[in-house]
């Protein structure tokens, strides 16, 4: 390394552990183990938006493109484009503009569609629930957002919501830039998915067991039981690709467990994890880090400093193999992410990519020590 990105990166050691980066590094020279500020939105750009809590994330590594989906709804937004970022550029894109409530409908089979030809998924929340296919080149979206049922948080789809019959799994393309969907899907409301690259294969989580989405034509199944305590909501996920197993982490009622689902085997278990382990959270930034080969799980907690209590964002690394949690001290963000699912490895930067809300839609990159 360079001598002046050596400096750098101690610099950034020695004064920005537990205050988090904020520097605007170019993606070539990411310090290590601090996160750095790559993009924040201002008024005026492009594209700017408001980044939605509720909604899941994904990167898409054909287009080499962080890719976020998913809103708030609850009858208000109507937010349903992806929103892509290049790390490269630091630029946002939106595929097509958000489809208007009154091009709303239910097609004849019981399907909730939108957009002007009805080829769109609705806006929905999303949570952990939106996996990039690798294989087939596109995003999958498994969720069916039940906060829009009549009398929760709005009345509006009291008309529609009587007409639905199935809760579709929706695909978009990388190539086409198109939708697709499987009709006859299962949701992930309010939990999460992701994708086992060794079997090619979408696995989910909810509350009643495990599933797949594999096979062709694909369809899901279940193929193991719920594993204690994780049977609450707000759970993420992550595939490790060296241990080859699906992680479930969080709980509405906060959690620091960690299950693991080795899907070759259709086996799940909880993780004794002896030592120490990060705070008890929910709804967690969660990503494997194939570099090195442990998943990285960002935990909100509050500090007393100078006589005042702080929210900030640790960084845990979890190691499967060894069942051990890690704290990166110097990976720590002076705010807290609250509900965030938006944390994925970006192979072109060699990376991790955050989207956080702090006010402005910002985004941040972590580099580790492989």
């Amino acid at each position: 390394m360079p001598r002046n990105l050596l400096l750098l990166a101690l610099v950034w050691t020695l004064f920005a552990a537990g205050c988090g980066a904020e520097t605007q590094a170019a993606p070539s020279e990411l310090p290590l183990g601090v996160w750095t500020k790559l993009h924040e939105q201002r008024a005026g750009e492009g594209v700017t938006f408001r980044r939605q809590p509720h909604g899941g994330s994904c990167f898409d590594t054909r287009r080499g493109l962080l890719v976020l989906f998913g809103s708030d709804t609850h009858g208000k937004d109507w937010t349903n484009s992806p929103l892509c970022f290049d790390p490269l550029t630091r630029t946002w894109t939106r595929e097509y503009p958000d489809d208007a409530f009154e091009t709303y409908r239910v097609t004849e089979a019981g399907v909730p569609v939108c957009g002007p030809n009805g080829a769109h998924p609705w806006a929905s929340h999303t949570f952990g629930a939106v996996v990039y296919d690798s294989q087939r080149g596109e995003m999958a979206v498994a969720c069916f957002d039940t906060h829009l049922e009549p009398g929760r948080f709005t009345s509006v789809f009291k008309d529609l919501w009587p007409q639905i019959k199935l809760q579709p799994t929706w695909f978009f393309s990388s190539e086409t830039k198109a939708w697709s969907m499987l009709p006859k899907g299962v949701s992930f409301f309010p939990h999460c998915a992701c994708w086992d690259s060794d079997r090619n294969a979408v696995l989910g989580y909810r509350a009643d067991g495990f599933y797949e989405l594999a096979g062709e034509p694909r369809a899901w199944k279940k193929v193991a039981p719920a594993v204690p305590p994780l049977t609450g909501w707000h759970t993420n996920a992550a595939y490790d690709a060296k241990q080859k197993a699906m992680l479930v982490f969080g709980h509405h009622q906060n959690s620091n467990d960690i299950v693991a689902f080795f899907p070759a085997k259709a086996e799940a278990r909880l993780m004794p994890t002896p030592g120490a382990r990060p705070p008890k959270d929910q709804h967690n930034p969660m990503e494997f880090h194939p570099g090195i080969g442990k998943t990285v799980v960002l935990i909100d907690k509050t500090i007393k400093k100078d006589g005042a209590e702080k929210d900030t964002t640790e960084t845990w690394l979890y190691d499967l193999g060894a069942d051990a949690w890690t704290l990166v001290e110097s990976a720590t963000l002076p705010f807290a992410c609250g509900m965030n699912y938006n944390l994925e490895y970006a192979p072109n930067l060699g990376a991790l990519l955050l989207v956080t809300s702090n006010p402005a839609t910002t985004v941040w990159a972590l580099k580790l020590a492989e």
